[in-house]
């Protein structure tokens, strides 16, 4: 039961990276490196930040949140069949 339940852990941790690695590469979060490399040295043009989104998507939201909640439940259940197998 204790092996198990951190097997379960991993595992869902894994899925979430992989969702989250799929999710990178279908939305073209990698394609513009050259870009992407000197973004820390400058700051934003004027044309830049009025091109910015304003808000977030709402799908992009409820993933970020679902994958919070699910990783802490997995964690919580984990460590508590642990406490009261052990």
């Amino acid at each position: 039961m204790f092996v198990s339940m951190w097997v379960v852990f991993l595992l869902s941790g894994l899925v979430m990276a992989i969702v989250t690695i799929v999710w990178a590469i279908r939305s073209k979060q990698f394609d513009d490196q050259q870009r992407a490399r000197f973004l820390p040295l400058t700051g934003l043009t004027g044309r830049e930040l009025a091109a910015a989104p304003k808000k977030r998507h709402r799908a992009e939201i409820v993933g970020i949140w679902s994958m919070l909640i699910i990783g802490v439940s997995a964690l919580g259940a984990c460590l508590v069949l642990t406490l009261v197998v052990y």
